[in-house]
């Protein structure tokens, strides 16, 4: 939950905390962006300068992951998306991953090197953490950069040792370094206004709960079984 978290059919939060809903989009649809393309935008674009022709490793298939694929494909950059359950790849595919590994099935840096004619990413984008940074960081380029948004795996995670790993940085994202700058905030809302204009974003929305059901809808998150935002409905009698 971020500063103003709340659950209700009417809340009161900071003016400077809410965005217009932009025309044409639906209550649904746009309950489903903020969150994920700013994230998305302010990682790829604001904090790692990804650039036409770069390719990037997105290691999730939730909303996030989801979001930074179509703001990749947005600016000319190449998603290579991964995921454990092979069930995801066409989700993935679907959504304008341009390559998808499945982990379970293939060996990532491998595929990553294959994909990238050798070279590797320059920007991998991972909210898992914990010991799998260390392949990761085998399939980040030279001068590349590691940027870590979540702990899905609570084991410690380690520094890619620079001894046997890639020339790269390494550091972690999130979504406050955007929106507690109103400058920064300003380019990731114009920017994501325009691609829902044209098309190019386009949020996915696995399933909506009404918002009585907001303990099955927490359930249902906790299976860890979605591809794509799960989103709230609010109904009015």
């Amino acid at each position: 939950m971020n500063d103003y978290g709340t659950y209700g059919d009417r809340v009161i939060v900071p003016a400077a905390a809410v965005v217009p809903r932009p025309a044409g989009v639906e209550p649904v649809m746009a309950a489903a962006v903020w969150m994920a393309y700013i994230t998305a935008y302010g990682a790829l674009i604001d904090e790692g300068s990804l650039r036409a022709g770069d390719h990037v490793l997105l290691t999730a298939a939730g909303g996030v992951g989801l979001a930074a694929i179509q703001t990749a494909r947005r600016i000319g950059a190449v998603p290579i998306a991964t995921t454990r359950d092979a069930g995801k790849k066409q989700a993935l595919v679907d959504a304008g991953a341009a390559h998808v590994i499945v982990t379970d099935e293939e060996d990532l840096v491998a595929r990553v090197k294959e994909i990238t004619g050798g070279a590797g990413v320059r920007l991998a984008f991972d909210p898992i953490a914990g010991p799998g940074v260390e392949e990761i960081a085998r399939a980040i380029t030279p001068g590349g950069r590691l940027l870590i948004y979540g702990s899905l795996d609570p084991r410690p995670t380690p520094l890619p040792n620079a001894a046997f790993y890639p020339d790269l940085s390494t550091g972690t994202f999130t979504m406050f370094r955007v929106t507690g700058d109103a400058d920064r905030l300003r380019r990731a809302v114009a920017f994501i206004n325009a691609g829902l204009r044209d098309g190019s974003l386009a949020p996915v929305v696995d399933r909506t709960f009404d918002l009585a059901d907001i303990v099955a809808a927490h359930r249902y998150m906790e299976l860890g079984a979605q591809t794509g935002k799960i989103v709230i409905t609010v109904s009015h009698d």
